[in-house]
């Protein structure tokens, strides 16, 4: 029975491996960056349409949180999900003098590139 459960924890633990992997290359992409917000999705719209369910992004959509605050897309991806929790993470970049704020959004195992 032991050796059954050994195996067992031990294919478990190997078919994770790809999965952590993934977070440890995305986390990694992600130093530098503070966490400065925790928010519920609300809704979303774009030049065409909109709807309360997050639909992923696309270059100018616009997220709008619980709070009524909003970020837009900057970049592409595909998620469907109904109100999740989005973490915000910003990074102050300066360049000719000039600082700015370079914003992700995680949601799920999902990273977006966002603007304000």
């Amino acid at each position: 029975m032991k050796i059954f459960s050994l195996i067992f924890v031990l294919i478990f633990s190997l078919a994770a491996l790809p999965t952590y992997a993934k977070l440890a290359d995305d986390l990694n992409d992600l130093v530098g960056y503070t966490i400065t917000a925790s928010k519920t999705i609300n809704r979303w719209y774009d030049d065409e349409k909109g709807n309360d369910t997050f639909e992923g992004c696309d270059r100018g959509r616009v997220i709008v949180f619980d709070d009524n605050t909003s970020l837009t897309c900057a970049g592409r991806g595909y998620q469907y999900v109904y109100r999740p929790t989005a973490i915000i993470l910003t990074r102050e970049i300066t360049s000719k003098g000039k600082s700015f704020y370079d914003v992700k959004m995680v949601v799920g195992d999902k990273v977006y590139d966002m603007g304000r």
